[in-house]
């Protein structure tokens, strides 16, 4: 009901409005500017001042003839320079700066004096990278426009390469398009999600952030949709965010993609082809230092050695020498070296009644990982219509469709409910004594390695342990995975993404303008998930309640579809009154979205020959399925102010209401039945440079900016706010309806709160650039979960409750270090950085702790989210972590407490020696501390450019400072107490008494603990990344054909510097706030290297 009041309100605004494009239609890029006639005097009379000025470049500080010099305000106050480059030009009273543009260089603003006489402006070529910014914007914005180059497939990864220390951002893995997680100003939320609003031309886009996928290592990301080269800008807007709303709270990234804004016709093909070195590999044990690790193993069991049929290996006549005496490297048959091209053809024209810009742009890369692949094709068509002098139409169109071939990656949380699948696991994992090839009898003699076919590689030479366990040992052959997995019908993905907007315009006068954005967005989804029988062994599902009968393979399908539906309706006008400037902003916004979702499994097809659901036995199928649907109301305001550009003041407000929010929610506005979030910022600023007594050498700009605001973050749980029921199987059998949830009426929005602070300033004739902004956001009404009385039927529900902050600051600088005719460098660098602090949990609870592979993350008041808390390591008499003897362990007397509550075990030699921090003798849950916290301390960029005449070369370095990661995948290849292939650092494992090492002895079941989660598996992600190395040359061609023709070079993640041990110190294990800084092992980026082309007809 909720919903349908929304509804019908939005109706009556939506229907009767029209309005203009989001960027006027008029617009000229710099590149295209034509100079026109300039009319040196006022079309009015008023008064005036004349003032005067000498251009002057850089290179050699020679006069500039014919450069535009215009005033910031009045119409028609501008001139060009003579031919000594002098000007001489009347000006208002009230002008306080002039911009200073020649094609070829880089624009400049400069402030006017008392006296008129202004110093000697001078122009840097536009080889070096430009520092000015025509808008003199108060808000926090960080801007990215540099993609020219780019072989990226994933915005994310140019978000990373060029606002680094704006957004922290963090690979999801290394598969082609990816993806990234994205933070903004810190951790803003604390169980929802806290990645930062996306709008893409002007329209508001569900990330799908939460949404399930099949393959383990993978994620659905929205931005892989889009074409890198279709984008204009990236704008990242860190505070003022309230015009969004309940979705601001996290920052917002702005997507602005390309328009025409010529009359000529431009055509642009580009060329990109590349390969991908193989990532970085742990180092293995090979087949015989294995077999001596599972002897050792073997001996800690209680069985006899002497029946295990691998460990004989002297007599060449033994039947079963030939299978377990191999050295089998299992990456080689995993990975590859994959290769990666990109293909694009845009074209760009129109008159004065129309401008287009059409696009098509195909993708194709093996990844990696054998098998693996990705293509994409992307249609983009953009519009810009004037039907009459007051009334236009812009109409966007976009379609992209993306396949991929997939497999798992990544380390497995469960080794014994299902199968092992991970491909690049299995390859470290896997024993490397075994053959990826099936063993037959031989005719005469021992049985041989056949090379026919690839066939399951039971592991019998485990199969007395299982007298004793009934573990699940036995791990499928990757390479059969590969064989008999890959098809367009088991292992595959395939993703349509749509979006249709159109735009009608009515501008009745100069002043005022009305606008409508109407957009219409599709994502389909459709995913295949296949474990085949060869090669895989048999294996139990929990879930299907079987006992001790296991499954032969499985099959499973997702399909989902989101759509959405988005109405902005907006009114503005503007004006100018002498030296004051008014720009007032109302509208209008509503969104409807859906989402749909199905998910079919079943097990035991009897082939892989016939991948199918109606193939798998009936009694094994499960259909599961969910339909959301959820709309969202705002109204917003916008008043903007400046006087004499010289003091600017922005006021925004808006009130935003979502169908998902409690119908009794205490705080904001109850309204038409709804509750409504009510939020407010005010932004000033104030341009000292542009004052008349600002007159000080060295020093060509300087803005002071601050601010306050209120934001929203409403990505509450679907029907959290509401009671309902869910379909299950009783005893795997009888269906039935059990409670999932109790709702929360009172259930409503986060907000945060955010102060800002900035300082900006270009010095030295503008060849020094720098800023800093400083934030403080607190962040109240956090989505927790509180815990229920047992009587209600479940444990916990949704709640609001709880409360933290966020403090940091960003610093960018960068300056033209020579600047000359043909030579020009220039450098800059960024730094990020943020403490964040929980300051309430709900009910006064002191913490609460999430477990994540083992792992436990403690969100504890006082202290940051994302911390670790496990147990702490000490040097022993030696001063490793392991005791060298049973004296010194002795001396200690600590023990742990077996499961019956009774029973002691003892440390000894070859154990790891633990801190016990309450001094009781036991070592448990009661001895952890916080030992590392996955937020950084610093992070952003370093970059350089070199050029020399057409020779340009772009270098660019990533870095973060201080993040801790636990490395889980670490701690299972080198936990010493399963029978799989651990790394090459388990030889320095103790072996006998006396050993003085930090490795502790191999035991099977691992009784005293050695592996369990402690600071053994927390290192320093700290790393300096050379991100990318481009070097680029523009042909000397320009003819009535081809305009121009550029080829380039690049080469990418060439080299990193770290102490990590891991594959790569950068990765994000999921979208949520606990699976940040956790190494799951998903597949990690290798080297790169491009070549590319671009022509321009």
């Amino acid at each position: 009901m909720k919903a349908l009041n929304i509804y019908c309100f939005s109706l009556l605004f939506v229907l009767p409005v029209a309005g203009f494009a989001q960027d006027d239609l008029s617009t000229e890029d710099a590149d295209t500017a034509v100079v026109r006639h300039i009319r040196k005097t006022a079309k009015k009379q008023e008064p005036t001042r004349e003032i005067k000025g000498h251009v002057i470049s850089q290179q050699g500080h020679t006069p500039l003839a014919g450069v535009l010099v215009q005033s910031l305000v009045g119409d028609g106050y501008s001139t060009l320079t003579d031919e000594n480059g002098d000007f001489t030009m009347k000006v208002p009273l009230y002008c306080s700066a002039v911009n200073v543009t020649l094609p070829g260089y880089n624009s400049v603003r400069v402030g006017l004096n008392k006296s008129g006489q202004l110093r000697d402006i001078i122009l840097h070529n536009d080889a070096a990278p430009a520092f000015y910014d025509e808008n003199d914007n108060i808000m926090n914005v960080a801007r990215a426009t540099n993609f020219e180059f780019s072989n990226a497939t994933n915005i994310a990864t140019e978000i990373q390469n060029q606002l680094g220390a704006d957004v922290l951002t963090n690979q999801r893995s290394g598969l082609t398009a990816a993806g990234s997680y994205m933070q903004v100003g810190g951790v803003g939320s604390y169980m929802i999600n806290a990645q930062p609003l996306v709008v893409i031309d002007g329209v508001i886009t569900d990330m799908q952030y939460g949404r399930e996928m099949l393959h383990s290592g993978f994620y659905n990301d929205v931005l892989s949709n889009i074409n890198v080269n279709d984008i204009k800008s990236v704008e990242v807007l860190k505070n003022g965010t309230a015009l969004y709303g309940a979705k601001g709270a996290n920052g917002v990234i702005l997507i602005n993609t390309k328009r025409n804004t010529s009359l000529a016709t431009r055509i642009a093909a580009t060329a990109n082809v590349g390969v991908e070195l193989m990532p970085r590999h742990y180092s293995m044990m090979d087949g015989i230092q294995f077999k001596t690790y599972a002897s050792d193993l073997l001996s800690t069991t209680g069985t006899t050695l002497q029946t295990f049929k691998f460990l004989r290996s002297d007599d060449p006549r033994y039947y079963w020498i030939n299978k377990y005496n191999n050295n089998t490297d299992w990456t080689d048959g995993v990975f590859q070296t994959a290769v990666k091209q990109s293909y694009g053809l845009s074209v760009q024209g129109g008159g004065e009644v129309a401008n287009y810009m059409l696009s098509i742009g195909y993708s194709h890369a093996t990844e990696t990982i054998e098998e693996a692949n990705f293509n994409r094709l992307n249609i983009r068509f953009n519009t810009d219509i004037k039907l009459s002098d007051w009334v236009g139409v812009r109409f966007d169109a976009s379609f992209s469709n993306t396949t991929r071939k997939l497999y798992d990656t990544g380390s497995p949380a469960d080794y014994d409910n299902g199968t092992v699948t991970s491909l690049n696991f299995l390859s470290y994992a896997k024993s490397p004594m075994l053959s990826p090839y099936s063993f037959v009898a031989g005719t005469n003699g021992p049985g041989v390695i056949s090379t026919a076919h690839l066939d399951i590689v039971q592991e019998d030479y485990l199969a007395e342990v299982t007298q004793i366990s009934s573990d699940n040992y036995e791990l499928a052959n990757p390479m059969a995975i590969l064989e008999y997995g890959t098809a367009q019908n088991k292992n595959y993905y395939d993703n349509s993404f749509l979006n249709l907007s159109i735009t009608p315009s009515w501008k009745p006068n100069k002043h005022l303008s009305f606008s409508s954005l109407f957009s219409y967005t599709l994502v389909n989804t459709n995913e295949k998930y296949y474990i085949p029988m060869n090669g895989v062994p048999l294996f139990r599902v929990a879930s299907l309640n079987t006992g001790t009968e296991k499954m032969q393979n499985m099959i499973g399908s997702l399909y989902s579809k989101q759509n959405g539906i988005l109405s902005d309706t907006k009114i503005q006008w503007k004006n100018r009154y002498d030296g004051h400037s008014i720009d007032l902003l109302g509208g209008f916004r509503f969104m409807n979205e859906s989402y749909s979702l199905t998910r079919q499994t079943g097990y035991n097809t009897g082939n892989d020959k016939t991948p199918l659901i109606s193939s798998t036995e009936e009694r094994y199928r499960r259909i599961l399925g969910s339909i959301e649907n959820w709309a969202t109301l705002t109204w917003y305001a916008q008043a903007k102010y400046n006087f004499s550009n010289r003091y600017y003041v922005q006021a925004d407000f808006s009130m935003d209401t979502n169908s998902q929010f409690g119908h009794n929610a205490k705080s904001g506005l109850k309204l038409f039945g709804v509750a409504w979030g009510l939020f407010p910022s005010i932004q000033a600023g104030w341009i000292l440079s542009n004052e008349e007594w600002f007159d000080v050498k060295g020093i060509d700009y300087v803005k002071l900016t601050a601010g306050y605001g209120l934001s929203g973050n409403d990505a509450l749980p679907y029907d959290a706010a509401h009671s309902y029921f869910k379909s299950s199987l009783y005893l795997g059998q009888i269906p039935g309806l059990s409670l999932e949830n109790i709702g929360n009426t009172e259930l409503q929005w986060e907000t945060t709160r955010r102060f800002n602070a900035g300082l900006e300033g270009r010095f030295i004739n503008n060849r020094l650039s720098a800023s800093i902004n400083y934030f403080h956001s607190w962040t109240d009404n956090l989505i927790t979960m509180r815990s229920l009385n047992f009587l209600s039927g479940i444990d916990q529900s949704w709640s609001n409750g709880g409360s933290l902050k966020n403090q940091g600051f960003d610093v960018h600088l960068s300056g033209h270090i020579i600047s000359m005719n043909d030579w020009n460098w220039s450098l800059g660098a960024s730094l990020g950085h943020y403490v964040n602090k929980l300051t309430a949990l709900p009910d006064g609870a002191p913490y609460e702790d999430h477990t994540v592979l083992g792992a436990t993350i403690r969100s504890e008041v006082g202290h940051s989210i994302n911390s670790f808390y496990g147990l702490q390591t000490a040097a022993t008499d030696n001063g490793t972590i392991v005791y060298a003897t049973a004296e010194e362990a002795a001396r200690d007397g600590l023990y742990r407490l077996r499961a019956d509550g009774v029973t002691k075990d003892y440390f000894t030699s070859g154990d790891v020696k633990y801190v016990d921090q309450n001094h009781d003798g036991r070592i448990d849950d009661n001895d952890r501390v916080f030992i590392g916290d996955a937020n950084p301390s610093i992070y952003g960029n370093i970059w350089t450019r070199l050029s020399y005449k057409r020779l340009t070369l772009d270098i660019g370095f990533n870095y973060s400072l201080g993040g801790d990661i636990y490395n889980y995948t670490r701690q299972q290849l080198e936990s010493g107490c399963r029978f799989m292939n651990q790394t090459t650092a388990m030889l320095t494992r103790w072996s006998h008494e006396g050993q003085i090492t930090d490795m502790p002895r191999a035991v099977y079941g691992d009784p005293m603990g050695n592996s369990i989660f402690s600071d053994r598996w927390i290192e320093d992600g700290s790393y300096l990344r050379l991100k990318t190395v481009t070097l680029s040359y523009k042909l000397p061609i320009n003819n009535t054909y081809i305009q121009g023709i550029t080829v380039w070079a690049q080469g990418t993640n060439l080299l990193t510097l770290t102490n990590y041990l891991g594959s790569d110190p950068e990765m994000s294990m999921g979208n949520s706030v606990f699976y940040q800084g956790i190494d799951r092992g998903y597949l990690s980026s290798g080297r790169m290297f491009n070549v590319g082309l671009r022509i321009n007809l």
